[in-house]
């Protein structure tokens, strides 16, 4: 996310939804942009008084994973998973055809741990965090998606893992087996103090030991917090499900190196593992 001038049909979607929920924002509020000028987000207060965040999101037309993924959660997911409340959703049609998704969330009082998903540095974290991080994990691995949500990876990315780590061409490539998952679980989608877990476009089945590896690829680059990841998800990163998630995680990483400095950055740290994984293999 960046704070930057948001194009003028999302800027005046945003106000629209602020005023539909009867919310109002400070006079010198400024406003997060998405990736690709595709959402706006910003603080808000509620007609009762209460803090509240406001995001828009725009797309050719309504529906899909991510447009549904928010609003799922928020009715199949149990209150043990640490999240923000959705309080409304609204959605609308703008005069240029594109569809417009208002989301209207409690605003959350911890702070963001990493303001970009991977790690530069340790983070110093409670052991209370984690152990509620593992036990949400816990509760959300055990929760039933929606017949229709569709998993997080094709087979076709699988099947495509080789091209990416070539040393997999001769190797099964069947995922082991799939739980439900947040599938996006980066350090920029967690708060602590107290800890929230956010962002849930894109939840639903994903490899067993996806979340965990996610986590634990973005803290490469801040070893210490890297094992303390294996650590506290070792029961499943140190399985032939998990070190498989941890690879599908690594092909991932591989792939956007090509066109982001983010991924970029991750890549050496990403090949090291990923020989490390092969070893242990």
């Amino acid at each position: 996310m960046k704070a930057s001038s948001p194009p003028n049909e999302l800027m005046a979607a945003w106000l629209r939804a602020a005023e539909s929920f009867g919310a109002t924002a400070a006079s010198d509020f400024a406003l997060q942009t998405g990736v690709g000028d595709r959402t706006l987000s910003g603080p808000v207060t509620a007609s009762n008084g209460i803090p509240a965040w406001l995001r828009v999101m725009r797309a050719t037309k309504a529906g899909g994973r991510t447009w549904e993924g928010p609003a799922l959660a928020a009715a199949t997911l149990g209150d043990e998973i640490p999240r923000p409340a959705l309080i409304g959703e609204h959605e609308w049609s703008g005069p240029s055809g594109s569809m417009f998704q208002a989301l209207f969330w409690e605003r959350l009082t911890g702070r963001v741990v990493s303001r970009t998903p991977d790690l530069s540095e340790p983070v110093a974290l409670s052991g209370t965090w984690w152990t509620e991080l593992r036990d949400g994990l816990e509760h959300l691995r055990r929760t039933a998606v929606p017949e229709h949500r569709q998993r997080s990876h094709t087979p076709g990315f699988i099947e495509r893992m080789p091209r990416f780590i070539p040393e997999l061409e001769s190797l099964d490539l069947t995922v082991p087996a799939w739980e439900t998952s947040h599938c996006d679980l980066h350090w920029a989608n967690l708060t602590a103090e107290p800890l929230a877990i956010i962002d849930w476009e894109g939840w639903g089945q994903a490899p067993v030991g996806y979340d965990a590896a996610v986590l634990h690829t973005y803290a490469l680059p801040a070893p210490e917090t890297a094992a303390k990841v294996r650590e506290v998800f070792a029961d499943v990163m140190e399985t032939e499900a998990g070190r498989f998630a941890q690879l599908v995680i690594s092909a991932e990483v591989i792939q956007a190196s090509e066109r982001d400095g983010l991924h970029a950055r991750l890549l050496p740290y990403v090949r090291r593992r990923v020989g490390e994984l092969l070893a242990s293999m």
